[in-house]
C-alpha cells in the first residue's frame, strides 16, 4: 500500500510540475524527483526517527492517509519554494537534453547506492551481531540464503535494502540538476522568462551546482567506506580474498572410508543442537558471568555426563574464526574442519567442504539418520548438506506442514517454535526406537536465537532481561527432553550429545560486559562408551575447538579413529594434544581468515582454478 502510495504521489506532483513550469520533459522530471526526495525523508524519519516498519507492514489505513496527506503537501510545498526559487536564484542551464546527461544521473544513482550500501548495511549488523568475524558475513551474502523470522526480514527490508534504493534515487535526483545559480544586485528581479534568464551575464552565474553535488556526494561515500571498515572486519574478507595459509592442508588428518572403525554393536547416537547456549549463562561458582544461575536444570544434567571444560568449571571450546554460527558449527562438529568462506565456486552448490562426515560414517554402518529443525531447511542448502553426506531424512518447517502437522500458512519465529518440534522429535525418536537398525538423530532448535529470543506462553519470568528468561525456559525444555529419552528402552543403547552450536550474536545482552571473560559453548555427552569417571587431565583445562567434537563423538560411541586425529580435530578422550593446545587459539584464528588453497580444492562446488593443493 505504502508504495503504491509514493509511486502516485511521485506522479502527481510530476503532473502538477507541468503546471507550474510549463509543459516539458524538464518540468515533469522536476516534480517527480521533488516527490522522490520527500518519500526519501519520510523514510528515514519514520524508520530511525519514530522506529516504523515502512515496508512489509500491513498498516491502518489512518496511518496511510496521513502519510499520502503530508508527504503530498510536503511536496506541494516543496514545488512552491522551487517556484520562487527560479525566480531569484536559479536559472536552467540548458534548454535542449543530451545522451551525454544520462551519465551524471547513473554517477549519482551508484554513488547515493553506495554510500548507503557502505553506512546503513554495516551499521545494521554491527548494531545487532557481537562480535561479527568475516567469514559470517561472507557466509550471509553468497551462502546464507532461506528462512528467517518475520521480524528479521522486516528489519532486512527497511534498514538494509530500503535505504541502499532511496538513497540512489536520491543520487540519480542530483544527477539530473539542470539549473545554475545565478547572482543579482538586491534591486535587480530575474527575467521571468527562462531564454531570458539563460542569457545573464557569465559573471552572475555558477555552473557547477551538479558538479557540487556529485563531489559532495562523492565525498560522502569516502567516508562510508571509512566507517564500514572501522565497524565490521572488512580488511579480513580482503584477506580471505588475497592471502593464502597452508595451515588446514598441512595439519588435516584426511579422513577415509577405513580411518574409522565402529564396533560390531552399534550405539545409537543423537545430538542436540542448542542455539547460542554458553557457559557464561551459568553462575560465577560454576564458570559462568553472573552471580545466578539461568541454567540449573542444564547444570545438573551435565553432571551426568562427560563434559569437556578449557577450566576446572563449566567450560568448552574456543570459538575459532569460521566457526561462529549454525551451519559453520555443525560442519565443524560433523567434518572437523572450519566452514570457510566460499572461494571461487561456480555457484552450483553452497561450497560446503566434501570431506567425509559422522553421518557418512554412521549412514555407511547401516545407521537410519535423521535431522530435525523448526525452520526451512534450504537455509545455506543445509538440508541438501546432511541428505548428501549421511542419506538424512530432514524434518523441517516444509515437512511438517506436508505431513498436515501444521498449516501451509503456519510461521512462529523461525518456522516451528522448540514446544512443537520437541514433541515431533519424540514421535520420530520412538518411531526410530521399535527398529533393529540403529539410528543417528540430530536436532536443532531455535527459540534462543537472537535478539532476545522467542518467549513461550509457558515461559516464566523469572529474571530482568528477556533473553535470560528465554534461555532459562529453553535449557529447562531441553532437559526435559532428554530425561525422556533416557526413559526409552533403548536409552542404554544410545548416547546423547548436548551442544551448544555457537556463541550468542545477541549485542545489546552483552553490551556490558567484560570482554576478557571467554565465552564457551556448552557440551555434555551422556553414556560415553568410556564411561563417566575419567581423570581432570582429560576433561579440564583443556584447550581445543569446535571441530575437535567430531573424532570424540565418534568415539564416544565405541569407534577407533586411527591416530586418535581426524580431520582438524583430536579425539578428546584420547589425551592427545589438540591443535589449540599445540599451537594456541590466536594462530588457528590468523590462519583459518586467510584462502586455503586445499580447502577450496575439497569444496563440493570445486573451485575454477583451485591451483595446486597445499
Amino acid at each position: 500500500m505504502i508504495v503504491t502510495v509514493q509511486a502516485l504521489s511521485v506522479l502527481a506532483l510530476g503532473l502538477i510540475a507541468l503546471a507550474i513550469f510549463g509543459r516539458n520533459g524538464s518540468a515533469f522530471v522536476r516534480g517527480m524527483a521533488s516527490g522522490i526526495v520527500i518519500h526519501a525523508i519520510a523514510f528515514f524519519v519514520l524508520t530511525y526517527g519514530g522506529d516504523v516498519f515502512v515496508y512489509g507492514v500491513d498498516h491502518p489505513l489512518r496511518f496511510v492517509a496521513a502519510y499520502a496527506g503530508l508527504t503530498l503537501a510536503a511536496g506541494l510545498v516543496t514545488l512552491a519554494l522551487m517556484a520562487l526559487a527560479y525566480r531569484y536564484v536559479l536559472a536552467p542551464a540548458s534548454s535542449h537534453w543530451r545522451v551525454w546527461q544520462v551519465f551524471p544521473v547513473i554517477l549519482g544513482a551508484v554513488t547515493g547506492g553506495l554510500i548507503a550500501l557502505f553506512f546503513f548495511i554495516p551499521k545494521k549488523i554491527s548494531d545487532s551481531l557481537d562480535e561479527v568475524t568475516a567469514d559470517e558475513i561472507l557466509f550471509v551474502l553468497f551462502q546464507g540464503h532461506g528462512s528467517t523470522t518475520p521480524e528479521r526480514a522486516l528489519e532486512f527490508s527497511n534498514h538494509m535494502v530500503a535505504p541502499v534504493v532511496w538513497f540512489a534515487l536520491v543520487g540519480a535526483c542530483a544527477g539530473l540538476i539542470r539549473s545554475d545559480l545565478f547572482f543579482r544586485r538586491h534591486d535587480a528581479v530575474a527575467p521571468a522568462e527562462p531564454q531570458a534568464q539563460l542569457a545573464l551575464p557569465a559573471s552572475r552565474r555558477f555552473r557547477y551546482v551538479r558538479g557540487v553535488a556529485l563531489l559532495t556526494m562523492l565525498a560522502t561515500l569516502a567516508g562510508s567506506v571509512t566507517y564500514a571498515f572501522q565497524v565490521l572486519p572488512l580488511n579480513d574478507i580482503l584477506k580471505q580474498r588475497f592471502e593464502t595459509s597452508a595451515y588446514i592442508g598441512d595439519n588435516i588428518t584426511l579422513p577415509t572410508e577405513t580411518s574409522v572403525q565402529l564396533p560390531e554393536k552399534k550405539r545409537n547416537l543423537v545430538h542436540i543442537y542448542m542455539e547460542s547456549i554458553e557457559n557464561s549463562f551459568y553462575s560465577k561458582d560454576l564458570g559462568g558471568y553472573n552471580d545466578y544461575n539461568v541454567m540449573p536444570e542444564l547444570a545438573e544434567l551435565t553432571t551426568k555426563g562427560v563434559s569437556f571444560s578449557h577450566t576446572d568449571k563449566m567450560g568448552g571450546p574456543q570459538q575459532l574464526t569460521a566457526m561462529g554460527h549454525s551451519v559453520a558449527a555443525m560442519v565443524a562438529m560433523n567434518a572437523g574442519v572450519p566452514m570457510l568462506a566460499p572461494g571461487d565456486g561456480n555457484g552450483t552448490l553452497m561450497s560446503y567442504p566434501n570431506f567425509l562426515t559422522t553421518g557418512d560414517y554412521l549412514h555407511a554402518a547401516g545407521y537410519t539418520t535423521d535431522f530435525m529443525l523448526g525452520s526451512d531447511s534450504t537455509w545455506a542448502g543445509l538440508g541438501d548438506y546432511y541428505r548428501r553426506h549421511g542419506n538424512f531424512t530432514v524434518h523441517d518447517l516444509q515437512s511438517f506442514k506436508d505431513e498436515g502437522r501444521i498449516p501451509q500458512d503456519y510461521h512462529v519465529w523461525w518456522g516451528v517454535e522448540d514446544d512443537k518440534l520437541y514433541e515431533y522429535a519424540k514421535d520420530v525418536l520412538t518411531q526410530r526406537g521399535t527398529s533393529d537398525k540403529p539410528f543417528y538423530f540430530i536436532l536443532e532448535n531455535a527459540d534462543t536465537h537472537f535478539p532476545g529470543g522467542l518467549v513461550s506462553p509457558n515461559t516464566e519470568m523469572l529474571f530482568e532481561q528477556q533473553y535470560e528468561n528465554v534461555i532459562h525456559y529453553s535449557q529447562a525444555q531441553t532437559v526435559k527432553l532428554v530425561e525422556w529419552m533416557l526413559d526409552q528402552p533403548w536409552a542404554k543403547d544410545t548416547t546423547i550429545v548436548v551442544t551448544g552450536d555457537h556463541r550468542s550474536m545477541d549485542r545489546e545482552f552483552f553490551a556490558n560486559w567484560d570482554k576478557s571473560y571467554n565465552r564457551t559453548v556448552v557440551n555434555v555427552i551422556l553414556n560415553p562408551v568410556q564411561g563417566t569417571d575419567l581423570p581432570a587431565s582429560i576433561t579440564k583445562n583443556r584447550q581445543y575447538a569446535t571441530f575437535d567434537f567430531y573424532p570424540t563423538i565418534l568415539a564416544a560411541i565405541g569407534a577407533k579413529i586411527d591416530g586418535e586425529r581426524l580431520g582438524l580435530g583430536t579425539n578428546l578422550f584420547s589425551g592427545v594434544p589438540t591443535l589449540v593446545e599445540k599451537d594456541g587459539a590466536d594462530l588457528l584464528n590468523e590462519e583459518f581468515v586467510k584462502r586455503s588453497l586445499f580447502y577450496d580444492s575439497h569444496r563440493e562446488t570445486v573451485a575454477e582454478k583451485p591451483g595446486n593443493d597445499e
